[in-house]
């Protein structure tokens, strides 16, 4: 598996990512580091960078696949996930390249990592298990996320906001309190917020096939918003 994982999305891979300076000069030295859905990085992820960066924070929104790599169809970005997601010692090891790759010659930086569905479990894992992480945002992510081996390998100074459709068939509510049961286990400072009327992708704009539970939620999307923005300034 890791010849495959890394031929997929390692070897030879050229990635540019979208990287804004935050515009005060009070708040820049925070770094959010954006993972995409698993689309790829989109026009989406870099209006969110956009909007971090105009509340002062600086932001970096990862191009995860690399140029022109993107999956469009779905089976295809089914599988590329899945690829991505098989093994966690070979997942971890990208996701900290690709925070390095954003934070580069940023010495004193915080860290917050923000995602998006894909992107939201990876942005739980960077705040995991990245002891260099100050915190960590999923907007829809699902709450499958890889456990730390022990409570001595999790980073529990890490700060978490989990922003969670109610409607939403991909966390069951078992999910959703296994995944509250282990965050409290390790003692780790957590917010899980439920919006009501609300299915997967309430984020993007672009999400419209309720029939299969994911749907944009412009109140939802509004809401989730402030409440990124009230986490990010628990570190100014």
């Amino acid at each position: 598996m890791s010849q495959t994982f890394d031929s997929i999305f390692k070897d030879d891979i050229k990635r540019v990512h979208y990287q804004i300076d935050g515009l005060s000069s009070k708040k820049s030295h925070i770094q959010v580091v954006i993972w995409p859905t698993f689309s790829g990085l989109s026009d989406f992820e870099r209006r969110v960078a956009d909007h971090i960066a105009s509340l002062g924070f600086s932001a970096t929104a990862l191009d995860l696949y690399g140029i022109e790599n993107n999956p469009h169809e779905m089976d295809e970005k089914r599988a590329k996930m899945g690829a991505l997601l098989a093994e966690s010692e070979p997942l971890h090891g990208l996701l900290a390249e690709l925070t390095q790759s954003a934070c580069d010659a940023m010495h004193g930086k915080t860290i917050v990592h923000v995602g998006f569905c894909l992107g939201g479990r990876l942005a739980l894992e960077a705040g995991l298990h990245f002891t260099e992480s100050a915190g960590a945002v999923s907007f829809h992510g699902l709450m499958s996320f890889n456990r730390a081996q022990s409570e001595e390998k999790a980073n529990t100074h890490t700060k978490i906001l989990i922003l969670n459709g109610y409607q939403d068939p991909l966390v069951e509510e078992s999910d959703a309190q296994t995944a509250k049961g282990y965050l409290t286990s390790l003692g780790i400072d957590f917010q899980f917020v439920d919006f009501s009327n609300t299915m997967h992708s309430f984020m993007l704009p672009s999400a419209n096939n309720p029939d299969h539970g994911s749907q944009f939620n412009p109140l939802s999307a509004k809401r989730a918003f402030g409440y990124l923005a009230n986490f990010l300034e628990e570190f100014v």
